[in-house]
């Protein structure tokens, strides 16, 4: 497969992007003399679903890992992600995945308390120190700073984002 990797400084890609295609990739980066780090970026479910799929990029040294959490409890994950409680624990099970193979990665979530509450982000980190103390005390918190477009959509669906992301009016 020919790839084009453009030399931005950073380099991300969601592991959706295909199995195959994502280790092909990973190949063709550890060649390049002029990529250093390559930063995959993941909600961790396929992650946490195959431990052979981590056990797989665990090869790749260049390959640094952000699992990007979504929430601290099974109703949160619904509601921001659409998808089913059953997969709240996928994400977790990633980082145990990700542990066991000694890839590099580290853990970041939106942890806004306009967005996540924060007696879930509390539920959170500690599910993460069951996991590994160094992980959660190392979590990457992320703050909501909404775009101009999100602040309009907000408006067309009625929802006030002043009393939402409780800022000054926009």
């Amino acid at each position: 497969m020919n790839f084009r990797i453009k030399k931005f400084g950073s380099h991300r890609v969601e592991p959706s992007i295909g199995r195959d295609h994502l280790i092909q990739l990973l190949e063709e980066i550890e060649r390049r003399s002029e990529i250093e780090l390559f930063i995959l970026e993941t909600n961790g479910i396929l992650f946490g679903s195959s431990k052979n799929y981590v056990k797989e990029i665990s090869h790749y040294r260049k390959v640094h890992v952000r699992v990007s959490l979504k929430a601290g409890e099974p109703n949160a994950f619904t509601l921001r992600t659409g998808a089913i409680k059953e997969a709240f624990q996928l994400p977790f099970n990633a980082i145990s995945n990700l542990l066991k193979y000694d890839v590099s990665f580290h853990v970041a979530a939106m942890t806004d308390p306009r967005i996540m509450p924060s007696e879930e982000r509390r539920m959170l980190i500690e599910r993460l120190a069951k996991i590994d103390l160094v992980v959660a005390a190392n979590l990457e918190e992320e703050v909501c700073d909404p775009y101009e477009t999100t602040i309009v959509r907000m408006h067309v669906y009625g929802v006030d984002p002043v009393k939402f992301f409780k800022m000054k009016a926009y």
